[in-house]
């Protein structure tokens, strides 16, 4: 039997973007395999860990790609001869990268990728049999899959919804990736509590609360991304917007979180400062309702930090509380914890021991794809 040959067209976030070429300007000028892999070696997101572990199987050949990343894209176009056209970049050399491999299954993650383009994928590169989108955010929207088999989700209510209108659900839970472990050092932490993240406008008021709060009670040090721009401009003008819509709180919150961020942390610098945290805090996107569900979970956990999260009512399907992992249902609970746990060293520590081991034992990556292969198998 051949190997099914599953092309992943993966999204890397504007923010990360920046900040990777940043810190590694010479990227752009490497050859595009080069290139790739220096991006991949960060461990942001999902990496490529969607190759190592389905090839681990024996049954795949994943090809690995990030459409929006335009230095990366129009690198390999050059290497492989390949014409576009600056206004239709992005589809012209996807096209082309999915010709060349003519792979048997399609995933993609990135919303960029319009549902027009999937729904006419097959036609266009007839060797695919399966079309794969994801839902990480209960966006639960059928016009944003159209042209999709299947539809992917970190939440089981998303999965009942694709299930229910015409696709093929399937609930894919994060984990952690072990070989981090190996890309970070591991020392005695840094820090007492930390939080490492996003914290936008949109989606996160709650968690802008938390943090502005926590800042002011406990030892705490903040890294957060795609938070309040560094040009005085944009910043006064997203605070005049809070002003005419009344969130005069999160204006203050805002204010005071700006004064003391350390800046954005993404990849193994992010999973470093999680090993260097003797505690951090995890806190789920304000639409997330009572579902536990985000990749933070099982990252902090992974790398050995003692996370304090925000109480879902599927929290113990994943962990056992207070054994693997400490929850708090507000913000003064939170707070309460964070003291706590900071004066009890031991009981910390065994806390941040048995969840590093629930991780590495039952939500590392190579057993998660395991599943998800057998999975695909079936329904090509």
């Amino acid at each position: 039997m051949s190997k099914i040959r599953l092309f992943k067209a993966g999204e890397i976030y504007p923010g990360y973007m920046k900040y990777f070429y940043r810190n590694e300007p010479d990227a752009s000028n490497l050859p595009y395999k080069e290139h790739l892999s220096k991006i991949m070696a960060d461990s942001f997101y999902w990496a490529d860990f969607w190759k190592i572990n389905l090839e681990k199987t024996g049954n795949f050949i994943v090809e690995e790609t990030l459409p929006n990343n335009q230095f990366l894209q129009k690198q390999w176009a050059k290497e492989h001869c390949v014409s576009y056209s600056e206004d239709n970049w992005f589809y012209e050399i996807l096209d082309a990268q999915i010709s060349e491999f003519k792979p048997d299954i399609f995933f993609t993650n990135e919303f960029q990728i319009k549902s027009e383009y999937k729904s006419t994928i097959k036609k266009r590169h007839p060797s695919i049999k399966l079309v794969i989108g994801w839902d990480g955010i209960l966006r639960n929207d059928i016009s944003l899959f159209q042209g999709c088999d299947i539809v992917l989700s970190c939440v089981q209510d998303s999965v009942d919804y694709y299930n229910a209108n015409g696709f093929k659900g399937y609930y894919f839970i994060f984990g952690f990736e072990p070989e981090i472990l190996k890309r970070i050092i591991i020392r005695e932490p840094l820090y007492d509590s930390t939080f490492v993240g996003s914290l936008y406008s949109w989606g996160h008021t709650q968690r802008l609360r938390l943090m502005a709060d926590l800042s002011k009670n406990v030892p705490f040090k903040i890294w957060a991304s795609s938070f309040a721009p560094t040009d005085k401009k944009d910043y006064y003008l997203e605070q005049l917007s809070r002003i005419r819509r009344g969130k005069f709180r999160d204006m203050l919150d805002v204010s005071r979180i700006r004064k003391v961020n350390q800046g954005e942390a993404f990849g193994l610098k992010m999973y470093q400062i999680l090993a260097d945290s003797k505690i951090t805090i995890n806190s789920h996107i304000d639409f997330a309702g009572n579902k536990a569900a985000n990749i933070r979970l099982f990252e902090a956990t992974g790398v050995g930090t003692c996370l304090l999260t925000d109480w879902k009512e599927n929290l113990s399907d994943f962990f056992e509380i207070d054994k693997e992992i400490v929850a708090f249902k507000s913000i003064d609970e939170c707070i309460e914890k964070v003291k706590y746990l900071l004066e009890h060293d031991s009981e910390r520590q065994a806390i941040v021991k048995a969840g590093q081991e629930r991780t590495l034992r039952d939500y590392n990556l190579e057993k998660r794809f395991s599943k998800f292969a057998e999975f695909l198998e079936k329904n090509i």
